[in-house]
């Protein structure tokens, strides 16, 4: 939108009820609103952007400080929004069977720059290494309804190059230099003590969901987050789960430990048997099979190839603590881990979720947080579908949902230009304030 607002939206005034709290002052309420309604309304995530679309353009530098200086809490926002999407979710009877929680990971992309925590990362969807963030995130889906529940920013840390990088400033070390080498030092240990595993972020992010009391029975994740200690964890909340599996874990068959990939390729295409799904045609085998990274515990073993039974390609592979379910259930079951996908792309392609300018890790934070509440707030547009079983409204995607906001801030500044013109002021004047 590119013509000035002069109102914020009744989904983001109505929610100052709920969030209100979270904020010390009226003027960080305000900044509340003002930040929110720029990211489901602008073309751009940007502090600058976002007080550009306001009448007057409000001097930025009060919305950045908002973002990075003010004594609020973001994780305190994040809950009551938990809090707000489980009120719509309880409005019917919810299944927690039918809940998943999903694990996940996607990569918020920047141009190279001075941003804590960013990352040359490797972008498998392209095939090709992007300066990003990479941010770990928990999504709950229960049937129709599903929304995001938490996130953390993984930050890398290289044990061998930093400690090799340390070695040659030392080698090189001057009478000047000591000052910036201490500050390197520094900062490795303080580095080093603080880093965390994908793994143990997505074990606080189980224990965030268990606590908040989200109603799931079920926890799915991909190929990289298949590891005991984040399986331990889930299995202590007590709850069930399914994950993709690398080719190379290994598992006991025939009394000999062995690759998944070398299992595959002792089956014969006669232990298949096709399953077709939303007119898709798969080959499922399962097994239940000792797995060494457990300890020797037994998971079920699910073998998958996509339309086309051709053995002389590696198929994919997914385990399971529920020996008792047949293939087609854990395959299926897994695939309920889509909705993370097209909630990425909602995120990131219509409320600038990795646009985000801001330099500090808390600022970056908060701007991830406001845009999670921008989509949960969105919620109030459309029918059920996400969490959104008394709404009324007609809109389908996150994208027309936010047309609907810009469509109702258009309608406030046609009010504004005719009780402007009705209080005297000439047609010329009031271009002129708009244009400002």
């Amino acid at each position: 939108m590119r013509l000035p607002i002069v109102d914020y939206p009744k989904i983001v005034t109505a929610s100052l009820k709920h969030f209100g709290p979270v904020f010390q002052t009226a003027a960080q309420r305000q900044h509340f609103c003002q930040y929110v309604t720029g990211l489901i309304a602008g073309d751009k995530g940007t502090v600058q952007a976002i007080s550009n679309l306001f009448l007057n353009k409000p001097d930025q530098s009060v919305l950045n400080k908002f973002m990075t200086q003010a004594e609020w809490s973001e994780t305190a926002l994040n809950e009551r929004r938990v809090e707000l999407e489980l009120g719509r979710l309880h409005r019917r009877p919810v299944s927690a069977r039918a809940g998943r929680l999903i694990i996940d990971d996607t990569l918020a992309q920047h141009k190279k720059g001075a941003i804590e925590g960013l990352a040359y990362l490797k972008d498998h969807s392209l095939n090709r290494y992007v300066w990003a963030h990479d941010v770990v995130t928990a999504h709950y889906v229960n049937r129709q309804d599903q929304f995001p529940v938490d996130l953390r920013l993984y930050q890398q840390f290289r044990v061998k190059y930093e400690a090799q990088r340390l070695r040659q400033l030392a080698a090189q070390l001057t009478l000047s230099g000591y000052q910036h080498y201490l500050v390197e030092l520094l900062s490795y240990h303080w580095r080093q003590q603080n880093f965390k595993t994908k793994t143990t972020l997505a074990r606080e992010m189980v224990q965030a969901a268990v606590r908040w009391g989200l109603p799931f029975e079920l926890v799915l994740w991909d190929s990289w987050f298949s590891r005991r200690p984040l399986i331990e964890q889930v299995e202590q909340a007590g709850k069930d789960w399914i994950g993709g599996c690398p080719k190379d874990r290994k598992v006991l068959y025939q009394g000999q430990w062995q690759p998944l990939q070398t299992f595959s390729q002792s089956l014969s295409a006669e232990a298949y048997r096709p399953v077709k799904i939303n007119n898709q045609l798969y080959w499922l085998f399962a097994k239940n099979l000792p797995a060494q990274f457990l300890k020797r515990r037994k998971l079920r073993v699910v073998v998958v190839y996509d339309t086309h039974l051709d053995l002389t390609k590696t198929p994919l592979f997914y385990i399971s603590n529920r020996l008792d379910w047949e293939a087609t259930r854990i395959f299926t079951t897994y695939l309920d881990r889509w909705p993370t996908e097209t909630l990425n792309q909602d995120v990131k392609g219509n409320l600038a979720f990795a646009q985000v300018q801001l330099r500090r890790g808390q600022g970056i934070k908060r701007h991830w947080y406001l845009s999670f509440v921008a989509y949960s707030l969105l919620g109030d547009q459309g029918p059920p579908g996400r969490s959104r079983w008394t709404v009324r409204g007609q809109f389908q995607s996150t994208g027309q949902r936010c047309q609907a906001v810009v469509d109702e801030l258009l309608g406030y500044l046609v009010h504004w230009i005719v009780r402007q013109h009705q209080a005297g002021q000439s047609p010329e004047l009031i271009l002129q304030r708009l244009l400002a």
